[in-house]
């Protein structure tokens, strides 16, 4: 039995104007430097999540992090202008799916289980920087 209830839809957060949420999908991002650095090495060896995950939303302008318990005013524990987000491949450690971003704010992994893949292969594709298409001589 679980201690933290366990939600299946996410909660109804405010939007922009015009904007829509493209993938969303329950995780964790951490900073590799900041604290969560040993729960990542855990989670890698071990090959399953530990602790709580968070909903992470992709929208047509933000990526956005779910604050655990949202209040009215404090909705998101991270938001990022989506194009200044860019993501790795997918490495596969057991039942955790791991995922580089760049970020603003500096290098964050996020860590996804393995029945979510195709939710976050859609994520990875909508994330990995443009090729730049090749010119004809």
């Amino acid at each position: 039995m679980s201690l933290v209830p366990s939600v299946r839809k996410p909660p109804r957060v405010p939007l922009e104007d015009g904007e829509l949420i493209e993938v969303v999908l329950r995780g964790r991002m951490t900073d590799p430097t900041g604290g969560g650095r040993v729960t990542a090495k855990a989670e890698r060896f071990v090959g399953h999540r530990l602790g709580t995950s968070r909903w992470i939303m992709l929208t047509t302008r933000r990526l956005l992090v779910v604050a655990p318990f949202p209040r009215e005013g404090d909705w998101f524990d991270v938001s990022y202008d989506r194009r200044d987000v860019s993501a790795s491949r997918g490495l596969r450690h057991g039942e955790v799916i791991v995922v580089e971003l760049k970020t603003p704010g500096g290098r964050q992994i996020l860590r996804l289980p393995n029945r979510t893949r195709s939710e976050a292969a859609r994520l990875i594709r909508a994330l990995r920087p443009a090729e730049p298409t090749p010119r004809r001589p």
